[in-house]
């Protein structure tokens, strides 16, 4: 029996790793996401990477999950992340992300309501 909650996909195209993810994430979920992006960035050998993450169907997370978002990002700030576009509907997540997620911070990140736009602006660092 698992106990990871949370759903994603990663599609990976060019230098663009695309991150859908949907429902509420503990840490378990959290996790298992943040290992197969790692094993995925490091098949970049320092080349540079760009991320959008489509956080519309996202719900929430512990904060046991943002920890270990919080750990994957440090981890990601030593890589070569150009920029990194988030689409995202809901203030109450990304505030809390903000909050929680402190190695963002250095991050050049934007936010989007659509996928669209943030490709848009994603593709203009390719």
């Amino acid at each position: 029996m698992t106990l990871e909650h949370g759903k994603y996909t990663i599609i990976v195209e060019e230098n663009i790793i695309n991150v859908t993810l949907e429902e509420a994430f503990n840490e378990q979920g959290a996790q298992a996401l943040a290992k197969e992006l790692t094993e995925i960035i490091n098949t970049f050998n320092q080349q540079k990477i760009l991320i959008l993450g489509n956080l519309l169907k996202l719900l929430g997370a512990t904060p046991e999950a943002f920890a270990v978002s919080n750990k994957f990002n440090e981890w990601l700030n030593t890589q070569n992340l150009v920029a990194k576009a988030l689409v995202i509907n809901s203030a109450t997540i990304k505030a809390i992300d903000q909050q929680r997620v402190p190695s963002k911070e250095v991050q050049n990140i934007a936010y989007f309501d659509n996928e669209a736009d943030a490709l848009s602006w994603l593709k203009k660092y390719l």
